[in-house]
């Protein structure tokens, strides 16, 4: 007897967020994610996604305290926003 599992690819999730976010300016991870509700897995591989757009300098992320939620917005940003 074998399992077949979903294959959660990183691509796929940065282009879904990239659209997500582009059509929404504002969204939370949670949101986005769907924590509680989805695998581990995709909660991963979305929060992959997350730190590459912010890498490119696509989104940008704020967090007001440790594990809360995070804010995920999209403007004019040329360059990855760390603060």
């Amino acid at each position: 007897q074998a399992i077949v599992r979903k294959v959660v690819s990183l691509e796929d999730t940065i282009q879904k967020l990239t659209a997500r976010v582009k059509n929404s300016l504002q969204m939370s991870f949670r949101e986005f994610s769907g924590i509680g509700k989805v695998e581990k897995v995709n909660v991963i591989v979305s929060f992959i996604a997350m730190l590459e757009l912010v890498k490119q300098g696509l989104i940008a992320v704020t967090q007001s305290e440790a594990y809360e939620d995070i804010k995920m917005e999209t403007k004019d940003i040329s360059t990855p926003n760390y603060m």
